[in-house]
């Protein structure tokens, strides 16, 4: 049987012809000058020192750029990055500043390189808006939700160090600043010490500072109750006057770490009562307040809460 040729076969001399023809008309047309647009990232550069840049600046400017295609695809490879001068800003008000980029086209063909003609920046102004540059020292506060196991506290106050950072930014901005916040803290049924890092939040793009995360620590410690009978003194009484109080002594109920339980005695505590807020108001009785406990004793309740007085005569 006789095979049949195939009369659809393109013959290899043709394609080779087509390849050459396509390659050659591709080497013309690259080699032809062509005007685009092409947005190139943008850096400002020698901000002055005690200035920051407060609102977000434009981050790209679209310049026309005339060049052989082939340079033209190697430009969009390059990802050039434009540089504008802070220092030849021009000032419109107190923050706001411009610049003008035609003024400044030959730095711009300069950082192109001469391979590419600058033809035109689309954009005639780029506006920035610059702010007076101070620093404060702010307080550190945290933003806990803590539940603790039965019978179980804190023995002092969380301690978080550093407790206050210096903080820069836009003078309008830091002056309103009062204090610094963590970042939530939630923990539940806590019997154990508290021990943590945490993320100081507020840094913005125009307030800043060095120190991001601050140590939170709280001692925690079983609670137990105890109490005293103590004396108490009384302020604010002439000395010409002699009172009997009823009782002489005062029940003090207070609650207190196991570890710091032998700590606590009569000295740990001292009550007064104010005569003379007593006969300001005109009142037969006199009241007692704590004025002084260790830091580590709490919920400390005085029995009675008045006291009744007879003056002498």
């Amino acid at each position: 049987m006789i095979k049949r040729k195939n009369q659809n076969k393109i013959p290899k001399a043709f394609s080779v012809a087509l390849l050459f023809a396509v390659l050659f008309w591709l080497l013309i047309k690259m080699s032809k000058e062509y005007k685009t647009i092409i947005s190139f990232p943008v850096e400002y550069v020698n901000i002055p020192q005690n200035k920051l840049i407060q609102k977000e600046p434009v981050k790209h400017i679209e310049i026309q750029i005339k060049a052989s295609g082939f340079r033209l695809f190697g430009l969009g490879i390059m990802q050039t990055e434009i540089q504008l001068d802070a220092r030849r800003l021009q000032r419109k008000s107190t923050s706001d500043y411009y610049f003008l980029l035609q003024n400044q086209k030959i730095d711009i063909q300069n950082q192109i390189t001469n391979k590419y003609v600058v033809d035109q920046i689309v954009q005639d102004t780029v506006y920035l808006n610059l702010g007076t540059l101070t620093s404060k020292k702010v307080p550190v506060s945290g933003n806990f939700e803590l539940s603790y196991k039965l019978g179980y506290h804190l023995i002092e106050a969380i301690k978080i160090t550093p407790d206050s950072i210096v903080v820069s930014g836009p003078k309008k901005q830091i002056d309103t600043l009062q204090r610094m916040y963590l970042s939530r803290f939630v923990k539940e049924n806590i019997s154990e010490t508290i021990e943590t890092m945490l993320k100081i939040n507020g840094a913005t793009s125009a307030i800043k500072f060095s120190v991001k995360e601050a140590a939170v620590y709280g001692e925690v410690d079983q609670f137990t109750e105890g109490e005293l009978f103590l004396p108490f003194e009384i302020i604010n009484k002439p000395d010409s006057v002699s009172v009997n109080t009823f009782p002489a002594t005062l029940k003090v109920v207070f609650q207190v770490g196991l570890t710091n339980f032998n700590k606590v005695n009569p000295s740990s505590f001292k009550i007064v009562c104010d005569y003379q807020q007593s006969v300001n108001n005109n009142l037969n009785y006199l009241i007692p307040r704590l004025i002084f406990k260790p830091d580590f004793v709490t919920s400390v309740k005085l029995s009675p809460a008045k006291v009744e007085f007879l003056i002498q005569r």
